[in-house]
């Protein structure tokens, strides 16, 4: 595929700053060590299998970069390379060597040679500072819909938590996430079971190189425990049970072109190693050089390197969910790249009552494509922070794309046959307003029970009867959590009864159809042994059951 680059060189190198980064494009892939009947030579099992399941064929595309390309540049000059991508057929080096950079538009086998960063930054941010968080003051001594806790309500807007109590929880998905960093996510209690039972795959700095990613930014362990977070009878994430690559491509220090292009190689590797999605919470318009900025004309899903990538990501059978941006409420106001890409799912903002939020970038794409595609919760969104392992709450388009994320793995989880691009269908049929998209929502809200429901004729089934389904821990010393289903919400009547049958303690409490945490505290005041504890409905149905005091 022929690729236009932002900038073409047509002017000496020695008119750039020092050390810069170039982006250096290939004519051919020809005299390749690899072939496409081949594929086990430069892709995992499960990415051909993933192709193949789907239909898709080996491509040229997929062949790597011509490794005797790649070395004839570095041996022309003091070059250092700093990504590859096969899909672009191109490299990315950064030198101060302008003279032998000049050389190099005379080989036969260059086709073109474009800057992606210079020197000079114009200004060193955070480009993540708009993410507000606050921390979360809710009572922890009840909590209604258990598991979920605070996340319930996020989860309920698409009937995702419906899909997680049949048991769908992203169990065998494989999710790449492409962001800044991953600050302490290997610390945290509440991502401790993703790490302890060996679902990171890998890691990868596609930044400063290397697998080291969990000293850098905090916002990717924020948008993965939006999908892996699990804090019991606190927090649920969206796929809980899946296994992750943690990918960073982002440099919150600058933004220039050459973050795209870290990204291209990034999504690649996720490829190349089987991901079933990508999520990537950044997006690009506009850069520290401002001769790189996009225009809202070249948001068409075709013209930026890292729309095309996504498209051609798309392509193999990966279903990829992007934010689609924070400026509704600036001069910008539309979506980022590659949330323009035309086979993405770009996801929008609401609060948990499907809310629009201000800030949440438009649509339409620039060649009137329907974007964003979906929406999510991003404002007020539960989450856990970095720094403490709390609840947290995050505003952004950032945590709406890993809601979707962990959603659709669940979904394509539990339809283990159709493709990404059916998943992405499904997940759009089943969404709010998909009779009349508008530019704020797209779609809207999908209903995931409901996308899942249209395919299998499984209807859901509310609980058909009260029951006390958990008690923990036992033996008890100071309190004890009952996990107590209820087939409507109502209120109920808990009693304490000593082993003799003497009534101790009766307590009131209102509860919501589903799973209820209730938790009796204090409980170090009685003498040690036996009690029973008894539960009576509003409708005089009665669940009982024994713990030990010590």
């Amino acid at each position: 595929m022929k690729i236009t680059l932002v900038l073409v060189i047509c002017f000496p190198f020695s008119l750039f700053s020092q050390s810069s980064s170039f982006w250096i494009s290939f004519t051919d892939k020809n005299n390749s060590p690899y072939f496409v009947n081949q594929p086990s030579q430069f892709l995992s099992q499960k990415s051909i299998e993933r192709r193949t399941n789907a239909g898709i064929s080996i491509l040229p595309n997929d062949l790597p970069v011509n490794e005797t390309y790649i070395d004839s540049i570095l041996v022309s000059g003091d070059f250092k390379l700093l990504q590859a991508s096969k899909w672009l057929n191109a490299i990315a080096i950064t030198t101060d060597d302008t003279t032998s950079l000049n050389t190099i538009l005379n080989y036969s086998f260059v086709a073109n040679v474009a800057q992606v960063k210079s020197l000079k930054q114009n200004k060193i941010i955070d480009k993540f500072e708009d993410i507000a968080i606050a921390k979360n003051e809710i009572n922890l001594l009840s909590i209604p819909h258990y598991p979920y806790g605070y996340s319930y309500n996020q989860l309920a807007l698409h009937s995702a938590d419906k899909l997680q109590d049949l048991g769908f929880s992203g169990q065998g998905m494989h999710i790449a996430i492409i962001d800044a960093g991953f600050f302490r996510a290997n610390e945290l209690n509440a991502l401790e079971d993703v790490f302890n039972e060996g679902r990171i795959l890998s890691t990868r700095d596609f930044v400063n190189g290397g697998e080291s990613v969990y000293e850098d930014h905090q916002h990717g362990t924020m948008v993965l425990s939006v999908i892996a977070g699990s804090i019991d009878g606190e927090f649920k994430g969206t796929a809980p049970l899946a296994s992750f690559h943690l990918l960073r491509s982002e440099d919150v220090g600058s933004e220039t072109l050459l973050e795209e292009y870290n990204w291209i190689a990034a999504a690649e590797y996720a490829d190349s190693v089987g991901v079933d999605i990508i999520n990537t919470s950044l997006g690009y318009t506009t850069f520290d050089d401002t001769l790189q900025n996009h225009t809202y004309a070249d948001l068409d899903g075709n013209t930026t390197v890292i729309a095309q990538a996504a498209d051609i990501a798309a392509s193999k059978g990966i279903l990829l969910c992007i934010s689609a941006g924070n400026s509704g409420a600036s001069a910008w106001q539309y979506i980022s790249t590659p949330a323009d890409a035309d086979s993405v799912l770009a996801v929008a903002a609401v609060d948990s009552n499907g809310t629009y939020a201000f800030f949440s970038s438009v649509g339409p794409a620039a060649d009137n494509d329907i974007k964003p595609n979906v929406a999510s919760v991003g404002w007020n969104t539960y989450l856990i922070s970095p720094f403490t392992g709390e609840v947290m709450r995050g505003n952004g388009t950032s945590f709406s794309a890993p809601m979707i994320t962990g959603m659709a793995a669940c979904l394509w989880q539990s339809l283990p046959n159709k493709t990404n691009m059916e998943i992405m269908r499904l997940v759009e049929e089943s969404s709010s307003q998909f009779s009349s998209p508008d530019s704020l929502l797209g779609y809207g809200l999908p209903n995931m029970f409901d996308a899942y429901s249209k395919e299998t004729g499984v209807l859901y089934s509310p609980p058909k009867e009260d029951l006390i389904e958990d008690v923990f821990p036992i033996p008890v010393t100071d309190l004890v959590n009952i996990i107590f289903v209820s087939k409507v919400s109502q209120g109920i009547v808990i009693r304490i009864y000593s082993e003799k049958g003497d009534l101790i303690v009766s307590v009131s409490e209102t509860v919501l159809q589903g799973k209820n945490q209730l938790v009796l505290s204090q409980l170090n005041a009685l003498p040690s042994g036996s009690y029973i504890i008894e539960i009576e409905s509003a409708e005089g149905d009665r669940a009982t059951t024994t713990i030990v005091v010590i």
